[in-house]
């Protein structure tokens, strides 16, 4: 109450008194709803063509009174009818499948009466309508609820009109109409050197101002074009460097540096691997030696000087070990140096971005496909499974990954906490074969081992069987000790040591297999089955850990640094300040955090620099993100 004694909360804001909303009940007709996606206008023509477009009210009403789990979903034919008009002919109409939404909350249908003329007045903006009225003059009224739903979110395939693809049309009547008769004609009446399918495909004339502009195309179109129904997500993102100002403009204060990073797309032998750095890498460090100051840095930023010193750290490193994991130079970079990490890569590495070197950094002039002594340097990567990572167990004997600047504990080498012994939990999942052979089961297997005459792209210089001996001793005991037993069976260890196969699958085969030219020998197999099961061992149970490729997810988390270009501050003032401070992409990023584009590890650093207790739990307790529409 105010001094006059009138209630403050009659008032709103500007003045105008305030307005109590009104009650409605909700014992409301439930309906369902079908969202195509489709312009459907409220005439009844519109309506009827768009539900003959899904198959008829029958096959509607059949959809929405199916169970969730059950249904086969709603077919949206785009083309329907137009065959019976006699107008076009596709080849391959596929429909789009509409489903009902699980889980879907209810929606409310609502009235709204506003007065006449109100809402072309504002060019049928609802929300500018509703608001230029008092609130006097508008009805709303809740009329219906919405509690089932069949949404349409697959692509609709592309379609090949073949009014004037005479070929294409026989093609059509004839294994279309599914009468054999048909078909033998049709078969019968292709000669066995047909020139009239392709006799005019070099003198096409297209003329795109007619509708079916070709009339010399004689060859069945393929029966489907898109091989997935629904589509690809990009995951773009904003530039996290970029500020919005009050106008909301997105600028970025600051100049990019691209560091020209080559990359081996192809394992084949013709490919030809980089002995020297990109062109325009190159110029611009020839530049940046003649004046002292990189291209696109300022000389405050004293980023040459700083290039120069990580590039004497690097080439020294790949004398030593031609082949790095990112993540492992990290450590060996000192802090001050490692904006200027990602261009001095550039400078002395290429990377492949498939095969058994995928994801690692290997010396310009040195192909690891030409020589066994780089077998050691092949990447395996392991991945915790999440039902695993949810036990409570599991996240206490999980030890913290490296902070992004780290030190490495034995100076100018990989940090032995990235080793796996099977004493310890690796630091980071992405192993190269030179780290695993300390773990002495696995350096059993690696001293017997011989290498294939040509590496391939998915064992590289090893056979698929010796992988396969040392991937499971890896799931095995990287399982264990997540669990928090160091105590390994000797038995299941001894099966894995003297597997026969690479696969079950391919073991079964031959015992199945008739011994007829005594190549097998069965009593070996005979007594690995029973070794095998006396040991409890099934080959689909990998112990809660999975190999493979390391996700796009993870690594991007990991090696969040790890961008084809970074940014440079304009801001000498700030950079004489903090001399002392490290000036790196890091930090500007930390400075521009977009929490709409930032992946689940980038909100938990971000969270444990002011509360880490709680990061910590967040980290354990949450998979990552849940999509909206899975809510």
């Amino acid at each position: 109450m105010d001094q006059n004694g009138e209630d403050q909360n009659q008032f709103v804001s500007n003045g105008a008194p305030a307005v109590m909303a009104k009650e409605f009940t909700l014992d409301i007709p439930r309906i369902p709803s079908v969202e195509l996606p489709l312009k459907v206008s409220a005439s009844p023509s519109s309506v009827q063509k768009a539900v003959r477009m899904v198959g008829g009210l029958h096959n509607v009403k059949r959809a929405l009174s199916s169970h969730s789990d059950t249904q086969e979903g709603l077919e949206l034919y785009m083309n329907y009818g137009k065959e019976d008009n006699g107008s076009e002919v596709f080849f391959n109409e596929h429909p789009v499948i509409g489903r009902q939404v699980p889980l879907r909350d209810e929606s409310i249908i609502v009235k709204i009466s506003l007065p006449k003329g109100t809402l072309a007045a504002h060019n049928g903006d609802v929300r500018k309508s509703i608001a230029s009225v008092p609130y006097k003059h508008a009805k709303i009224v809740p009329v219906a609820i919405i509690d089932n739903t069949i949404r349409f979110r697959e692509m609709s395939d592309f379609q090949m009109c073949l009014d004037n693809a005479p070929a294409a049309k026989e093609f059509k009547e004839s294994f279309g109409s599914m009468d054999w008769s048909k078909f033998k004609t049709y078969v019968e009446s292709i000669p066995d050197d047909d020139s009239r399918p392709y006799e005019n495909i070099n003198n096409i004339i297209v003329d795109r101002s007619l509708k079916s502009p070709n009339t010399d195309f004689q060859l069945p179109p393929p029966p489907r074009f898109s091989m997935v129904n629904i589509p690809f997500v990009y995951k773009y993102k904003g530039n996290p460097y970029a500020t919005k100002t009050s106008t909301g403009e997105s600028t970025v204060k600051g100049t990019y540096l691209k560091n020209y990073q080559q990359f081996i797309h192809s394992f084949g032998e013709s490919t030809q691997i980089p002995n020297a750095a990109h062109p325009s890498l190159i110029e611009d460090y020839e530049a940046a030696k003649k004046t002292g100051i990189y291209p696109g840095s300022n000389k405050e930023s004293q980023f040459f000087e700083k290039l120069e010193k990580c590039l004497e750290i690097l080439r020294k490193l790949f004398e030593k070990r031609p082949v790095w994991v990112k993540r492992h130079i990290d450590g060996i970079i000192p802090q001050d140096l490692h904006s200027a990490l990602k261009i001095a890569l550039s400078l002395v590495s290429y990377r492949f971005t498939k095969g058994p070197w995928r994801n690692t950094y290997i010396k310009l002039g040195i192909d690891p496909r030409s020589s066994s002594e780089y077998a050691k340097y092949q990447t395996e990567y392991f991945k915790i499974e999440n039902k695993l990572l949810k036990s409570p167990q599991a996240a206490k004997n999980i030890p913290e990954p490296p902070s992004r600047f780290y030190q490495s504990n034995v100076p100018g080498e990989i940090d032995t906490r990235f080793v796996f012994d099977g004493k310890q939990i690796p630091w980071y999942l992405m192993l190269q074969i030179d780290l695993l052979i300390k773990e002495p089961n696995i350096a059993e297997i690696y001293d017997k081992l011989t290498y294939l005459e040509k590496p391939t792209e998915l064992t590289g210089w090893y056979h698929e069987l010796d992988l396969a001996k040392i991937r499971r001793i890896v799931k095995y005991e990287l399982g264990c000790m997540v669990q928090g037993n160091y105590e390994f069976s000797e038995y299941k260890l001894k099966f894995f040591k003297n597997m026969l196969y690479a696969k079950e699958s391919m073991m079964l085969k031959e015992r199945d297999k008739e011994d007829e030219d005594g190549d097998v020998n069965m009593e070996d197999v005979e007594n690995q089955n029973k070794e095998g099961d006396s040991a409890g061992i099934d080959d689909e149970e990998d112990n809660g850990v999975e190999t493979g490729e390391i996700d796009d997810s993870i690594l991007e988390a990991e090696e969040a640094d790890d961008e084809e270009s970074f940014l440079i501050e304009e801001d000498t003032t700030q950079s004489r300040a903090t001399k002392d401070t490290p000036s790196n992409a890091s930090e500007i990023e930390s400075d521009n955090f977009d929490i709409k584009s930032a992946s689940f590890m980038e909100i938990i650093q971000r969270i444990a620099k002011n509360d880490p207790e709680t990061a910590e739990t967040l980290r354990k307790e949450l998979d990552g993100f849940v999509d909206q529409s899975q809510l």
